[in-house]
């Protein structure tokens, strides 16, 4: 190749003559169309256009071209990590400002399929219409400005750290988010609501034992009471001997007999089930006649068992009514704390009524209730004009004075200032109990 300046005429614009050999073979084609002098225009004007393309392309034009997009992008992402982050902010106050609601519920409600976060990210970051997406597609898609302005080559470079940014981003908001919802860290949210749920525990069981510790005063359980409790022989005892002195008390002031035959055989051989006998009193209208009482502290003792227990222990007694007694606490669930099937009783005792000479109101109603049965029943055999019905319809306003005082005890386990009222209506239970079985068996004298 040859060169020539020809600078003769200094007004005149520089030229430079070449002799060139192609072997391109794009070139070839696209100027071999075209016939002398106008191939040499062609050549010359293909050269024109490869210059510029070479200067547009030069690396300080490159670097600042894609400085200014970077720099743009990178606010507008700026823009958008800011509203997401509000959003989403906005979205955990909602939910953490609700009192109702199910905690597992409004987790699935704000990290389900169709959840608001969910939402929010595809909103966001969705592959196809999220804003992200869009973004990424409007400035550096195929159509763009940027992209027209560099080698197609380095395209997947440019989009390669944009998405490393944005999976950077994403994975440091998606972190916090998880950090919110974990009990290991002490100031995530859910710790926080969880430190809020046993403070809140703690304040009930505070009041709780305030309201006790008033209700045993008005209730007649003081601390004097409880430290002789303590000094005395009653401590240690178990469940059946000391309810059996319950037993005999009541059996005194009703002028019947008891006997505690715990461990002894009755007429069953080889059966000892049935743990007291209550023979009735010359006064009583039913002399000689029997009540069986079996007690029970046990764990899991299944009510179907105990009344099926209790019928043995009539037969192994010849007794003529059964009560069963739990002590509090062993109970079967569905039983609660008084319940009749047929002419037998099932009832609780609370060891702590007992230890503090207190009076035990479902043993006492079940003994005087079964009493009156007894006598109706060997009324109604002797002479047969007993007013069934009479006796009957106060055996029914017994049991719901009963029911009355079980209600009663209950709620006095949640309630935090009752004890005045409680006393009060206790007693007025007590003497109405009292005044029903008065009159029946008034009836039966």
């Amino acid at each position: 190749m040859s060169e020539t300046i020809n600078s003769s005429n200094i007004k005149s614009p520089p030229e430079l003559s070449l002799k060139l050999t192609v072997k391109d073979e794009n070139v070839i084609k696209y100027l071999i169309s075209y016939e002398s002098p106008q191939r040499e225009d062609k050549a010359l004007e293909a050269l024109k256009v490869g210059v510029i393309a070479i200067l547009s392309a030069s690396p300080s034009l490159d670097t600042k071209i894609v400085d200014e997009k970077f720099n743009q992008i990178e606010k507008n992402l700026q823009e958008y990590s800011e509203a997401f982050k509000k959003s989403l902010a906005d979205e955990l106050e909602k939910y953490f400002e609700k009192e109702k609601g199910d905690v597992p519920a409004t987790i699935s409600s704000v990290l389900g399929e169709k959840g608001t976060l969910s939402v929010l990210l595809k909103e966001y970051f969705n592959a196809e219409s999220g804003k992200v997406s869009l973004l990424l597609q409007r400035e550096l898609g195929p159509g763009s400005a940027f992209a027209k302005t560099l080698d197609p080559n380095n395209k997947e470079s440019v989009i390669s750290k944009i998405e490393q940014a944005v999976n950077n981003k994403l994975l440091e908001t998606t972190d916090g988010l998880k950090n919110q919802f974990s009990l290991d860290k002490d100031d995530s949210g859910m710790s926080r609501v969880k430190k809020l749920f046993e403070e809140k525990v703690e304040e009930i069981k505070t009041a709780n034992n305030s309201f006790f510790s008033e209700l045993r005063v008005h209730l007649g359980m003081q601390e004097t009471q409880a430290e002789e409790a303590e000094k005395g022989t009653q401590k240690g005892r178990d469940f059946e001997t000391i309810l059996y002195e319950k037993v005999a008390v009541l059996g005194q002031q009703l002028q019947d007999s008891t006997e505690n035959v715990t461990g002894l055989i009755g007429e069953i051989p080889r059966c000892k089930v049935g743990d007291y006998v209550i023979t009735l009193g010359d006064t009583s209208g039913a002399p000689g006649r029997r009540v069986v009482v079996e007690a029970k502290k046990e764990q899991n003792y299944k009510l179907r068992d105990a009344v099926e227990e209790l019928k043995q222990a009539k037969d192994n007694r010849k007794s003529d009514c059964g009560i069963f007694v739990f002590a509090k606490g062993y109970e079967p669930v569905e039983m609660g704390d008084f319940k009749i099937d047929g002419n037998d009783f099932l009832c609780t005792v609370d060891e702590a009524m007992i230890d503090h000479s207190q009076s035990t109101i479902f043993l006492e109603a079940a003994y005087k209730i079964a009493r009156i049965y007894i006598i109706t029943q060997t009324r109604k055999e002797k002479k047969g004009d007993v007013d069934l019905a009479i006796v009957k319809e106060n055996i029914v306003k017994m049991l719901k004075q009963t029911e009355l005082m079980s209600e009663l005890l209950t709620k006095a386990k949640t309630i935090q200032t009752s004890g005045e009222y409680i006393e009060k209506t206790a007693k007025t239970i007590k003497e109405e109990l009292e005044s029903l079985i008065g009159s029946t068996l008034n009836l039966l004298k």
